[in-house]
């Protein structure tokens, strides 16, 4: 089980060239390797698909349907895990969105994966992460 961020889900959304997120969503989907990731990954992704690519609401939601098919499991996180995140953010210089993910792999002592290299930077001080 990893924690898995928007990035690698967005890449894979949007069928952006990465042999990584392609199959580790695969391994997620074929049971080998199950993903989860803050209630908060929800959120990003449909926000990247309504803000930044600029999609009309019926691709959105068509998107957003293949998202939902990937059944990541999401976890809401308690203060503990918010403390962290406010303390990783402003240790590693993060956005306190990117640090939840970093606060709930360390929480439930797992690694996590991304394809955000800023993120990636910080969190392999952590030794941690598994970049794609």
């Amino acid at each position: 089980m990893k924690v898995v961020d928007a990035s690698v889900v967005l890449q894979w959304l949007l069928a952006e060239p990465s042999t990584g997120s392609k199959e580790i969503l695969e391994a997620h989907l074929n049971g080998s390797e199950p993903l989860i990731a803050p209630e908060l990954l929800n959120y990003e992704v449909a926000n990247v698909l309504v803000t930044k690519v600029r999609l009309t609401s019926d691709e959105a939601a068509e998107l957003f349907g293949n998202f939902s098919d990937l059944r990541i499991e999401t976890y809401s996180l308690g203060t503990d895990e918010y403390s962290a995140s406010l303390d990783l953010a402003g240790r590693f210089r993060l956005t306190v969105y990117d640090a939840s993910y970093l606060a709930l792999a360390l929480a439930l002592d797992l690694s996590m994966v991304t394809a955000d290299r800023r993120l990636a930077t910080r969190a392999a001080r952590l030794k941690m992460v598994e970049t794609i």
